[in-house]
């Protein structure tokens, strides 16, 4: 069986992010998938120290609600985050996950665990798919050096009203059927 862990970077609990999200979910589990969603915004994330004790041992020092989700990724087989765009970039709570994922990778820049496939699901408020693709792709090597690939990206443009997504059933069926193909 196969394992889903799925991050929410967004502080509405059902807008786009959540909703295409929670579809990517629903799409692993009729497939049998194992599934965990973590919503950032309900969490305790401390910002990284930049202490380095994560790249020697895999393990970060600061004990807060990073631990547990640390461990989801390392168990699971796909990893999905989910964010709006705020300011061209992911919300500051995925940046905080982000920055703290350091201990995925050694001291010579290696992934430390097996390759995992990765979900982007994003939601803009831009009409234009392509206003943040630089952003995007960059977020894409980032997560790739940690040994995560990125095998589907769902985005939902236009989306400032929070029903944007849910509304539109051909994005709903992409989130699903992102989430079955895994």
């Amino acid at each position: 069986m196969k394992k889903v862990v799925a991050f929410l970077g967004s502080p509405r609990k059902n807008g786009n992010t959540a909703t295409l999200v929670k579809e990517v979910i629903h799409g692993a589990q009729d497939t049998g998938a194992e599934t965990t969603i973590f919503n950032l915004y309900d969490m305790n994330i401390k910002p990284c120290q930049g202490c380095l004790v994560c790249r020697k041992t895999g393990q970060c020092v600061i004990q807060d609600d990073f631990q547990n989700m640390f461990k989801h990724i390392i168990d699971a087989d796909v990893v999905v985050f989910g964010s709006p765009i705020y300011v061209w970039q992911v919300t500051a709570q995925m940046k905080l996950l982000w920055d703290r994922l350091c201990g995925l990778f050694d001291e010579n820049f290696k992934p430390r665990y097996a390759a995992k496939s990765l979900i982007m699901v994003y939601s803009q408020g831009n009409p234009n798919a392509q206003a943040f693709q630089t952003s995007f792709q960059t977020n894409e090597a980032v997560l790739k050096m940690l040994g995560l690939h990125v095998v589907d990206t769902i985005l939902v443009t236009d989306g400032s009203d929070p029903n944007t997504a849910a509304n539109n059933k051909k994005l709903l069926l992409k989130a699903y059927e992102a989430g079955k193909a895994i």
